[in-house]
């Protein structure tokens, strides 16, 4: 009869040893609840104790969750209708809090998808289509993770990356985006094209502006040595004829030939008299 008792006693014992305790692996986190509010949370991994039948491990994740959200319709500021699907990362943070605003992942995504699409509608109505696919992406994603962050706080979790997955332009808008990035285009090429040509000129101008300063340089520094050089060779025919007056007033004479008679022209004369006395000999 004792024995008959003491098997039943051993099970419930078993039964109630195993129900204290719990395994936590090294990427969990566990949540201990008591009648439905949050007592302990637990982030060493190993065995631990609560209270059987009383106490409840919730476990979550501590690795990085990935969130899709649902494709959702904005309308950007230029007016035009964009489909975006959106990729975001999070960790859970706090478990008390997660547990209490979401308590179970599917909820805290259903959250999130609701102020993604929030912050979406928001950031495409400060942006045009062009923006958000390529002129401004890199802020605008930024601004959206910053919001997400910022209205998700008190959910526990932490939102780590925010990225386009899908940006779509609706067929009714891509005749007129296209004629709007052509124009963009065409004009980026006009200014690229007027700026180039200022610049050509503002070049041009330097050169000529350079090349006449060296000629000037240049004329300055020859009239100096031709003085020079004259000054030079008058000091060096002084030199001569100051003790020669013959030599000087044949100087003289080949000075008054050279200015009075043009390279090439025929001359009559008679050597023997006149201004051309002695042209042959001095």
């Amino acid at each position: 009869m004792k024995r008959t008792l003491l098997i039943p006693a051993f099970i419930i014992l078993a039964i109630t040893l195993i129900s204290s305790l719990y395994m936590l692996y090294p990427y969990e986190i566990a949540l201990v609840t008591r009648f439905g509010e949050a007592k302990d949370v637990q982030r060493n991994p190993g065995l631990h104790a609560r209270v059987p039948w009383i106490d409840k491990v919730t476990k979550y994740s501590s690795r990085l969750y990935e969130y899709y959200s649902d494709t959702a319709s904005v309308i950007t500021s230029n007016k035009q209708t964009i489909e975006v699907d959106i990729l975001a990362t999070f960790v859970i943070t706090d478990p008390k809090k997660f547990y209490q605003t979401s308590r179970t992942i599917d909820r805290a995504l259903r959250r999130l998808d609701d102020v993604t699409y929030s912050v979406m509608l928001q950031v495409a109505g400060k942006n045009t289509f062009e923006d958000i696919i390529s002129n401004n992406r890199e802020p605008i994603l930024r601004d959206i993770l910053k919001s997400t962050r910022d209205q998700t706080a008190d959910y526990g979790l932490d939102v780590k990356t925010v990225q386009f997955k899908k940006v779509l332009l609706l067929a009714a808008n891509e005749e007129q985006v296209y004629k709007s990035m052509i124009t963009e285009r065409e004009r980026i090429s006009i200014q690229t094209r007027a700026e180039g040509e200022a610049q050509s000129n503002q070049i041009r101008s330097k050169a000529d502006w350079e090349a006449a300063k060296i000629v000037a340089d240049a004329n300055v520094r020859a009239a100096k040595i031709k003085s020079e050089g004259d000054k030079e060779a008058a000091d060096i025919i002084n030199a001569a004829t100051q003790n020669n007056v013959e030599l000087y007033k044949y100087m003289k004479r080949l000075e008054l030939y050279r200015s009075s008679v043009k390279p090439g022209t025929s001359v009559i004369a008679n050597p023997s008299s006149g201004v051309f006395k002695n042209l042959l000999t001095p």
